[in-house]
């Protein structure tokens, strides 16, 4: 299928624009998010501004004009015999969101419910979320700037959403047009000279995906972790959502290795011993090449080794692991697997996802936690005249894991989220919880 990502940013006339087609899995993610929530959320904390917060919000409303890739919808085709579009807003919306000021406890309690939603993509993939006058935000004395980038799962992953938010927040992006969807008629017309070709080329890619298993058997390429028993966090979470955010000096956790390393440590210590559990793994996504889909990563599982005592020695193992699985996740044909759903039409599609049950409950999971992490870079961002303090990000939950981590790193400073559901997790719990990682980070 001719999808077209990333898309080229286009300086001219609107009609020289690339068409922009939602991948298959993109599409699926889509299909999915009524049932499982799974919109990305980044938050920056800054320091207040030196202009009053009308000037800050009008000036990120003109750089969200400028970035023609933000300013953009979902365009279904019609009767749904073709993958959606992504097309240009018109009208244009304002998905700029003014909460109101409080302490950033506060704060925590807006966002445990947002995340429980989405945004509706078929008026913008994307909602900034601004919490003006803070107050008793982590990383410094005065009141505090938090913004929050909502993204839709089907539009970004965590890395295109961290570039997104740094273009948005330095205002340092090039202006660019956003794509044009075809007629109705184009639409219907490249769905029915489509057609013809899918049911081939699935065949083909099932060949293909057969030949990739057997070189993903040879013993010279890395096996997955085995699967772990599911214990007391592997369940359905319920629709509510609580997190909590906990800012470390990157260096507190490079003490045993890099930062994932080090949280994997951290958390895996915690949870271990919040669970009374030493068999634990994490479910990591490992970004890889970027294809044609917006999402460009695979889920591994990682061995937490929780019976290993000492911390390095516990980090050296978890390094060893992450690293095989990772050999794993970027092999060429992992990518080929991956393709099983290229061709596939998106009504057959649309419909094993539509009746996809996710209450079956499977014998072991991946990961009995997600830890996601992402490096958002230097901590050169301002936003009107305050400098950025910290930044956080939100993994969702899933049918089988209801605690997940983030560990995304802006400069020198480095925080653990943790996302829950007060059904499984109650505020006691989660407060025990969080107190744990505080001394797992320290016992690095």
């Amino acid at each position: 299928m001719d999808h077209s990502y990333p898309p080229r940013p286009c300086h001219g006339r609107q009609a020289d624009c690339d068409l922009v087609q939602m991948h298959p899995s993109d599409a699926r993610r889509e299909w999915l998010g009524d049932r499982i929530p799974g919109d990305l959320f980044a938050l920056y904390c800054f320091d207040a501004p030196t202009v009053p917060v009308a000037g800050v919000l009008a000036d990120l409303r003109s750089r969200a004009a400028a970035m023609g890739e933000l300013q953009v919808r979902l365009v279904e085709v019609p009767a749904g015999l073709d993958y959606p579009y992504w097309a240009a807003q018109i009208p244009p919306v304002d998905p700029i969101v003014l909460h109101g000021g409080g302490s950033y406890d506060d704060l925590l309690d807006v966002l445990s419910r947002l995340v429980a939603g989405r945004v509706d993509v078929t008026v913008s993939p994307w909602r900034l979320h601004v919490f003006p006058h803070v107050t008793d935000a982590p990383g410094g004395d005065g009141p505090a700037l938090v913004v929050v980038l909502q993204v839709s799962h089907a539009f970004a992953d965590g890395v295109r959403t961290s570039a997104l938010a740094r273009d948005l927040l330095s205002g340092t992006a090039t202006p660019t047009v956003p794509p044009h969807a075809p007629s109705t008629v184009g639409m219907l017309a490249r769905a029915a000279l489509r057609l013809p070709f899918s049911i081939p080329r699935v065949i083909a890619d099932g060949r293909r995906a057969v030949e990739a298993e057997r070189q993903l058997a040879d013993p010279s390429v890395p096996q997955p972790t085995s699967g772990r028993p599911l214990v007391a966090v592997n369940t359905a979470p319920g629709p509510r959502r609580t997190v909590r955010t906990l800012v470390f000096d990157a260096a507190d956790l490079r003490r045993v290795g890099t930062v994932t390393v080090g949280a994997l440590t951290a958390i895996g210590a915690a949870l271990s011993q919040f669970l009374g559990v030493d068999a634990l793994s994490a479910e990591v996504p490992v970004a890889v090449p970027a294809g044609s889909a917006r999402n460009s990563y695979r889920n591994v599982g990682v061995d937490l080794h929780c019976a290993i005592g000492d911390p390095h020695e516990r980090a050296a193992a978890i390094a060893a692991d992450l690293a095989r699985q990772r050999i794993r996740a970027r092999h060429p044909a992992m990518a080929i697997r991956a393709r099983t759903d290229d061709h596939v039409p998106a009504p057959l599609l649309r419909f094993g996802t539509d009746r996809l049950d996710l209450s079956v409950v499977p014998p072991t999971v991946t990961g009995n936690t997600v830890v996601s992490s992402v490096d958002r870079g230097p901590a050169d961002l301002e936003l009107g005249g305050g400098r950025v303090r910290f930044t956080s990000g939100f993994p969702g939950l899933s049918p089988v894991q209801a605690l997940t981590h983030g560990v995304h790193g802006i400069g020198d400073t480095v925080t653990l989220s943790v996302t829950t559901s007060p059904d499984v997790v109650d505020t006691a719990g989660l407060a025990r919880y969080v107190s744990l990682l505080h001394e797992a980070v320290a016992a690095l």
